[in-house]
């Protein structure tokens, strides 16, 4: 019966069935037969009659703090949403995964941990149908908002949250480091640039479709804010600069006085991170500071295969990958290294380097795009993809070491100006800004504010 005539006859006997089933003489052997249909259509009764959480903040981002793959954009949404649930709003942050996929225990989160789907059999950074995510993010987002509810993207997952009528802003947060040179010049209100950036780079088109239709647009660097700006043609009237914060347990790790030993690359292994200098730079140290100082390698990511044969090419013993670490494994982990060395293609702010900064370590790192703007004075930069310039700086730095007063005035930069607190508050500001009233002052009489 290859004509496909039993197709057929399937058909015919299931709505043969149903109508058997459905009834009046046999319904309640339908209910016998069929228990678990009426505990479905009681559970879908129970959650349209539930009463929605009234969130003040929802937060979205792909993939999750706690994802195989994950980085700094992650661990902000997550401690963001700490802060601002600490200061008394009702927050929650969508993060996605595949529905097998697992995610590795963690503890409990303060605000609520909502999860949406993923377009992936095995999600990562170069997931190539990613910026469908947008769709599942829209319908999960919607479920959960409210008249009241800012809804506040941090990447391409947030592509049609603008959409969304139940909300009371929509803020998009741009975490994307650098874009490309094809982005520059595009007149995004015409079709054609839709077109033609879609079948290029369809990631660009989910991230263009949420910047250009928030209510207001937030960089985490002055750096970041020229980036987008070029890239999307946005109006500068629209956007605003909010730093990350830093995690406390980078600023409450006791700092060490003596000299640690080690040099200290943590990060994802990726090309954009520069674990490949850092290693090219170190294979030019002299042996003795090789032999003090073994390099140690903190993160995960798709190049540390690549790393590892390079390692064996140049002959190197006193190298080590330690996998992943986070909070105080990784703080103690730099504060007992004797430099650290972050040399990035591209940053749009860098927390790496704040991080490394707040301990008071020795930071070698490079004047790729927020470093300069988010280090300050502090730390010694080179010129981005130069290993030459990083190799001698490192074992200039190395060789030297560092003083209690300077350790203790780089914490106090970071202290001074980089918090979750900071961070929340002024997130708060564009959420929800405050109406001054005007001012007027009569002829002869006292200021009157009405």
């Amino acid at each position: 019966m290859r004509d496909g005539r039993w197709i057929k006859i399937l058909i015919e006997r299931v709505f043969l069935l149903a109508a058997y089933q459905v009834s009046a003489t046999h319904m309640f052997r339908s209910i016998a037969l069929y228990p678990w249909m009426f505990s479905w259509l009681r559970s879908r009764a129970a959650a349209r009659n539930r009463v929605k959480p009234e969130y003040d903040v929802i937060l979205t981002c792909n993939y999750s703090p706690w994802s195989r793959y994950s980085g700094g954009g992650q661990k902000s949404v997550h401690m963001l949403a700490g802060e601002m649930t600490r200061q008394g709003l009702k927050v929650a942050a969508v993060y996605s995964k595949a529905p097998w996929e697992s995610i590795a225990p963690h503890a409990e989160t303060i605000y609520d941990e909502r999860w949406a789907g993923f377009f992936a059999v095995r999600p990562g950074v170069s997931s190539p149908l990613r910026f469908l995510n947008g769709i599942l993010f829209y319908f999960k987002v919607r479920s959960l908002s409210s008249r009241k509810t800012v809804l506040h993207g941090n990447g391409d997952e947030a592509s049609l949250l603008w959409l969304i009528r139940d909300k009371r802003k929509f803020v998009y947060t741009n975490r994307y480091p650098e874009f490309p040179a094809f982005l520059s010049g595009r007149d995004w209100t015409r079709a054609r640039t839709w077109m033609a950036i879609f079948f290029r780079e369809p990631r660009f088109v989910a991230m263009a479709m949420g910047l250009r239709n928030a209510d207001k647009v937030t960089v985490t660097s002055g750096y970041s804010l020229v980036e987008a700006r070029k890239a999307f043609g946005l109006d500068p009237a629209r956007m605003a600069v909010v730093h990350n914060g830093v995690d406390p347990v980078f600023l409450e790790m006791p700092m060490v006085a003596g000299e640690g030993k080690g040099v200290l690359f943590f990060g994802r292994l990726t090309r954009a991170k520069g674990p490949d200098l850092a290693l090219e730079a170190y294979a030019r140290l002299p042996a003795d500071l090789r032999k003090a100082h073994p390099l140690r390698y903190i993160g995960v990511g798709p190049i540390q295969a690549e790393l590892e044969a390079r390692i064996k090419a140049l002959g190197l013993a006193q190298v080590e990958f330690l996998g992943w670490k986070t909070g105080a494994d990784l703080a103690r982990a730099i504060v007992s290294s004797g430099a650290v060395c972050l040399p990035s293609r591209e940053e749009s702010f860098g927390n790496s380097v704040v991080e490394a900064l707040a301990l008071g370590q020795i930071l070698i790192s490079t004047r790729a795009g927020s470093i300069p703007e988010v280090a300050g004075p502090w730390g010694h930069l080179v010129p981005s993809d130069d290993p030459e310039a990083l190799a001698s700086r490192l074992e200039k730095e190395l060789r030297k070491g560092t003083t209690w007063m300077e350790r203790c005035g780089q914490r106090e930069f970071i202290r001074a100006r980089y918090s979750w607190g900071r961070s929340s508050l002024c997130y708060r500001a564009i959420y929800f800004p405050i109406k001054i009233a005007k001012v007027r002052r009569p002829i002869g009489q006292s200021l009157l504010v009405g």
